[in-house]
């Protein structure tokens, strides 16, 4: 894998995916779903169709989890908060199964739990 600075913290590496929703704790806790588009324009409160997308992402520590941005530079819209972000480094079990499964694919991975979040981390090529 050829990782790619992203920040001073983190590395991203793959193509990128459509993640039109993340599953996240709220204040209880407990995991929910919400959805998340790309918007361009800061003033704007409503969904817009454009999905986000998601990239493996890698922190300082080793951990591998997913990067989600907006789309063509936007911004990220999380559910109903009004607040947008550029990017948000989330744990491999907030995605859907299938935006999850198309990130690992053919990647040489381990994925562990650390509490209630999944990451993961590269395999040692030792035999």
């Amino acid at each position: 894998m050829e990782w790619k600075s992203f920040g001073d913290n983190i590395s991203v590496t793959g193509n990128p995916r459509e993640v039109r929703s993340l599953k996240l704790p709220d204040a209880l806790g407990n995991f929910r779903r919400y959805r998340v588009t790309t918007t361009w324009d800061l003033d704007r409160y409503a969904f817009t169709r454009s999905p986000a997308v998601g990239r493996l992402a890698k922190d300082k520590e080793g951990k591998i989890g997913a990067i989600v941005m907006g789309r063509s530079s936007g911004y990220l819209k999380i559910g109903r908060f009004p607040n947008r972000q550029t990017f948000l480094f989330v744990p491999l079990n907030s995605l859907s199964q299938k935006v999850k499964n198309g990130l690992l694919k053919n990647e040489n991975l381990d994925l562990f739990t650390e509490g209630n979040f999944l990451f993961a981390r590269q395999r040692s090529s030792e035999f």
